[in-house]
């Protein structure tokens, strides 16, 4: 007698590794399965073989889908093994991504390269992964490692992308080491497509993928047009931020190891008072910001379109106004000098983004403590919400 059809589920759903090419995907049995019919003890046997797999160096392969109307950046990890062999994204057959496209756009489900690539262009929507190399086992995403990340400035820097969609946690996660501050867009994190995500059925990961697509089309010739003026305007300023940098005085050595260590910790992003403005914005209604945009100062937060930015000083670093503060003991004449150089710099920055239209606030530090963080937003959101043409939450 066979093996109960339960000891069989038990069995198939143990591979981790996403549309490996010895069990074909087969995470779970459906009338569709490439496994389905092969004997219990070859499927065991593929399934031991793919988890026993060794590291490759393994290169993407293939490239970035997109154009100059793409508004809509989709990531997914790394090609699994399947979609390596067919030189192209999702290519093992039980992955369901290409089915929730064809059902977003109403079209059939695509079969050839091309026809996939024509069905993403006319949605708005760019396709790529995360990574661009990595050492892997198969097509474990949990083995990854050595990761060498796209280089996404390949989409960003030619379409207005608005919006960053993950496939899957592993995409998010990855999405937010290592090409977050590059892109300045918060990526929305939605249910993996890939077979092994069994807990979602196809009704209900289907109309989840739907909601977060809801709207999405190629961009307008307005909004290209107002990509490239941006895009001009960003080139502009980083070559006059080149001209802020003078007067570059040599750091003296760190007293001890210790200090070394300090201040190579020292965050230039994602700061705890940062993620806290950018928290509460998002609470109130007021997303839509990018982060460490492209114009003098870089801001912490900017919604380019509107021309507002926000910057989140430390109070150290950029000599706060409102806090006593000292200067270290030593050096201190090269202290002094690069603490003048950060005001020279923030004010040259705020004056070039006021010139080109911009309406600029500054939060610092000592601001956001909590007796004095609830005074704060009650002054700043108000003046944002107007600003932007929001109401908020």
């Amino acid at each position: 007698m066979g093996a109960p059809r339960s000891w069989r589920f038990v069995v198939i759903v143990a591979c981790s590794v996403n549309g490996c090419g010895p069990c074909a995907g087969g995470l779970f049995e459906s009338p569709n399965s490439a496994s389905k019919g092969r004997p219990l003890q070859q499927r065991a046997a593929s399934l031991y073989l793919c988890t026993m797999a060794t590291y490759q160096h393994i290169s993407h392969g293939f490239d970035p889908v997109f154009n100059e109307r793409s508004i809509v950046l989709v990531l997914g990890s790394f090609p699994s093994v399947l979609s390596r062999k067919n030189d192209f994204y999702y290519g093992n057959p039980q992955n369901r991504f290409w089915r929730v496209l064809a059902g977003f756009a109403k079209a059939p489900v695509p079969e050839s390269i091309p026809e996939k690539k024509e069905l993403l262009l006319s949605c708005g929507i760019a396709l790529w992964d995360v990574i661009q190399e990595c050492d892997i086992k198969g097509s474990s995403d949990a083995s990854i490692k050595n990761v060498i990340p796209a280089q996404v400035e390949r989409i960003t820097d030619t379409a207005p992308i608005k919006r960053v969609i993950c496939n899957g946690a592993t995409a998010g996660r990855l999405y937010k080491k290592y090409l977050l501050y590059k892109v300045g867009i918060e990526a929305e994190v939605l249910p993996s497509t890939s077979p092994a995500n069994a807990a979602w059925g196809f009704d209900r990961l289907s109309e989840r993928w739907l909601a977060a697509l809801d709207g999405v089309r190629p961009a307008t010739d307005g909004e290209v047009d107002s990509f490239e003026r941006e895009r001009a305007s960003a080139k502009r300023a980083g070559k006059g931020e080149v001209e802020y940098a003078h007067m570059r005085i040599p750091a003296p050595d760190a007293s001890s190891y210790a200090v070394h260590k300090s201040m190579q910790g020292n965050k230039r992003k994602d700061t705890k008072p940062e993620l806290l403005v950018r928290q509460r914005l998002r609470e109130v209604g007021l997303g839509g910001y990018r982060l460490q945009w492209k114009v003098p100062g870089r801001p912490d937060v900017a919604w380019p379109a509107k021309k507002v930015a926000l910057f989140i000083h430390g109070c150290y670093w950029h000599r706060c106004p409102h806090c006593n503060l000292s200067l270290p003991k030593k050096n201190t004449e090269y202290w002094v000098a690069k603490f003048n150089r950060n005001q020279e710099r923030d004010a040259q920055n705020e004056a070039a983004l006021i010139a080109d239209g911009w309406k600029v606030h500054v939060i610092w530090e000592c601001e956001l403590k909590k007796d004095k963080r609830e005074e704060t937003f009650a002054k700043l959101l108000p003046e944002l919400a107007h600003e932007l043409g929001k109401e908020l939450r």
